[in-house]
């Protein structure tokens, strides 16, 4: 007597009222059919006919939940003590479910009773299990082992020889020639005819190809075979002719092949259709007869897990890594047909012609439609979103609207939303400098970490040189977290806040940022030569106080809170005024900076409030002494349709010596450092025409210490006398 299994309490409803795909089938607009959400990810999903088998886990807890798709319910029928691989409904009978576990065993379950039947045998965990409509054997496959059972008695029949010491990729058995079929690793697939284990048909890989295959399938009508790996290339082999057909070149969404199957036919005019679903979690579908895209299956915040297709109810189930499970009508990704070309008669073809089209007319006309629907887009939200409108709002307010930030920085910024360029960066995926980086950034949100990991890579990928900026995640990172639900929008503001803001500190390598240092420290010289003279005492460089809220984009020095009114002020006025931000957080740190006793000291937390105020008032003083527009530059916003050329990288050491000795000849013949220091003690003065006297410099530094020594005193009497602070604190500034 078989062995059942005893079904347990949890049943409910999985969708209100009735689950009818005829009222999804369109393919207008891809929408799901049926979500469901869980607690627990899911490992593996099969569905077939009436019946949806998902297996989730979570720590120690592995449970089979069946659902119904004619009775709208679910219940669990159960808990595994072990992790499931996979799991497949029989396509010939719909309640008959294959589930395979850790402990090299496989269960053959009737969904509807609960009976079991165990079928023993493997020496390593089972991988895969493939079953054929009209076949009489089932196959069990893992890496070094392939075994046969007889259907229905699951009777252990076969053990498949193995003569190669590659490890097995794929096994299956076309019922239409009566012949077992192997594939491995290295591209080369062995064919037994007629289950004939005494004789053996060896298609070799194709020639001059290194490909790590990880994944193949083989067609309905039993004719083609198809794998791929960790390129954008799939192979073709035809098991009529033992040959490798063809090697086609993907769509360039399609940079890998994770997983590649075959659609049952739904549609006349698409007799053969392949679905593949890259490690990047996009699923893409692909005519096979063109190799042309006809609907990429994405979002934008979760990727696809795994994919199972219904051949008898025409539905595909889709697993995401937010433990949601949805069900896509399979109507729905082909393009509608007219009346006249419904032609059931033609849907049974079989054989079909291969071809490699070179170019894919449909996919571009539907781009350049996608386009110029973009920029009406653009156009109108331009219309609505005055930059001029919300300047005035943030003079009178000090700050903009929290809770429309984000749509006026993306007004303010002149965002192009070049979707289809952003989408060409993220399908290259993570980018090697950025794989690991979870090591190095610890991000309790898992969803912020992917956020921003998605954001660097797609930054890298548009310019190599920012993959070797150590310091880039912690300046993207505030803006990634602020459009971590956007990352269209994400990409692009910190695209263009580098392109504007971080030109001139961003293109000396490895001296970066030494104009911007010197515009600082002078700055911070003809406001405050004290301040300057004690930092010059104790070692301290700009570099040492200056440099680490730089490439923290501030957010080392403020709350989330302040952090975002500051660049309210930042992104709506021109990049000059980002010297003069960090001259006025150096000069509203003067009461921390003086009593710090050594360089390492040197941190502090301000208001930003002071900070505006006194960046305001610099920049409106200094800025035609110092021509701070004419050395920053303009704002200029990212092109609509495209990238610009990425020009900020490392400069000829030659080219970088005589722009810095430049800048340094500049602020020795500037009217206000005539009796105040100007320079710290890493930068070297201007050769004079003799050689100079190390005592006599010695004793004019010495001079110099004192006298800003005295001032200092002078100050801080005043002060402690006075009733107010440190500065005014007048809101709005000027």
């Amino acid at each position: 007597m078989r062995p059942r299994v005893v079904l347990e309490g949890v049943v409910g409803e999985v969708w209100p009222g009735g689950y009818d795909l005829a009222d999804h089938n369109t393919a207008t607009k891809l929408t799901s059919g049926h979500c469901w959400h869980g607690d627990s990810q899911v490992s593996a999903i099969s569905c077939h006919a009436a019946f949806l088998a998902t297996v989730t886990h979570e720590q120690d807890d592995n449970l089979l939940f069946i659902t119904s798709v004619r009775d709208n319910k679910f219940y669990l029928l159960k808990r595994l003590v072990e992790r499931c691989p996979t799991l497949l409904f029989h396509p010939h009978r719909e309640n008959q479910l294959f589930v395979a576990s850790a402990s090299c065993k496989v269960y053959s379950i009737n969904v509807e009773d609960g009976s079991v039947v165990v079928m023993e045998g493997h020496r390593g965990p089972v991988l895969g299990i493939e079953a054929g409509a009209r076949s009489p054997v089932v196959l069990t496959y893992n890496r070094r082992e392939v075994l046969q059972w007889s259907w229905p008695s699951m009777a252990l029949t076969t053990r498949l020889r193995q003569h190669q010491p590659l490890p097995v990729v794929w096994a299956g058995h076309v019922w239409q020639r009566d012949e077992l079929v192997v594939a491995y690793s290295s591209g080369s697939v062995l064919l037994w005819p007629g289950r004939n284990n005494s004789m053996e048909i060896h298609i070799e890989p194709p020639e001059g190809l290194e490909l790590q295959f990880k994944a193949f399938a083989a067609s309905r009508g039993g004719e083609w075979l198809v794998g791929g790996g960790l390129s954008h290339l799939l192979v073709t082999y035809c098991l009529v002719t033992r040959c490798v057909a063809q090697v086609v070149q993907l769509p360039a969404s399609c940079t890998d092949v994770a997983r590649p199957f075959f659609l049952p036919v739904v549609h006349p005019r698409y007799p053969q259709v392949v679905g593949i679903v890259t490690s990047g979690g996009v699923l893409n579908i692909i005519d096979f007869t063109t190799t042309t895209k006809l609907k990429t299956l994405r979002t934008q915040r979760y990727l696809i897990g795994s994919v199972s297709v219904s051949e008898c109810s025409g539905f595909l189930a889709v697993t995401y890594d937010n433990s949601t499970t949805k069900v896509y009508p399979l109507r729905a990704l082909f393009p509608p047909a007219g009346p006249e070309e419904v032609t059931p008669a033609a849907w049974n073809k079989e054989e079909v012609a291969f071809e490699i089209v070179e170019k894919r007319e449909k996919e571009e006309q539907k781009e350049e439609k996608e386009r110029e629907r973009r920029k009406e887009v653009t156009k109108d939200l331009q219309e609505l979103l005055d930059k001029n409108k919300w300047c005035r709002i943030l003079l009178e307010f000090g700050s903009f609207p929290e809770r429309y930030r984000r749509v006026i920085w993306a007004s303010v910024l002149e965002l192009p939303r070049n979707y289809s360029v952003f989408s060409t960066l993220l399908d290259k995926g993570i980018h090697p400098a950025y794989r690991e980086l979870g090591d190095t950034l610890q991000l309790s949100d898992t969803g912020l970490f992917k956020a921003l990991q998605r954001t660097l890579s797609c930054l890298a990928h548009w310019a190599p040189f920012l993959a070797s900026v150590d310091y880039l995640p912690t300046f993207v990172f505030p803006f990634v977290k602020v459009y971590r639900t956007n990352p269209l929008l994400a990409f692009e503001v910190a695209a263009t806040v580098i392109v504007n803001w971080c030109r001139l500190w961003f293109e000396f390598w490895p001296e970066a940022g030494v104009t911007v240092m010197n515009l600082v420290e002078q700055l911070v010289c003809e406001a405050d030569s004290c301040l300057l003279a004690h930092l010059m005492r104790l070692g301290a460089t700009a570099k040492c106080y200056v440099w680490p809220v730089l490439t923290s984009a501030l957010s080392r020095v403020l709350s989330s809170s302040d952090w975002l009114v500051l660049w309210d002020h930042l992104l709506s006025s021109p990049p000059s005024l980002l010297p003069c931000v960090l001259a006025a957080f150096t000069l509203a740190s003067r009461r921390s900076l003086l009593s710090c006793s050594d360089v390492e000291e040197v941190d502090s937390w301000v208001s930003v409030k002071k900070v505006l105020h006194k960046a305001y008032d610099i920049h409106k003083r200094k800025r035609e002494v110092h021509a701070l527009d004419k050395t920053f530059g303009a704002f200029t916003p990212l092109p609509a349709g495209g990238l610009p050329l990425f020009t900020i990288g490392p400069r000829p050491a030659s080219l970088t010596t005589k722009e810095d000795e430049e800048q340094r000849l500049h602020v020795r013949k500037s009217p206000t450092t005539t009796t105040t220091p100007s320079r710290l003690p890493h930068q070297a003065s201007p050769r004079p025409s003799s050689t100079p006297n190390p005592q006599r410099q010695e004793e004019q530094e010495e001079m110099v210490y004192v006298i800003g020594q005295r001032e200092l005193k002078r100050q801080e009497e005043s002060v402690s006398a006075a009733s107010g602070g440190c500065g005014s604190d007048t809101w709005p500034p000027a």
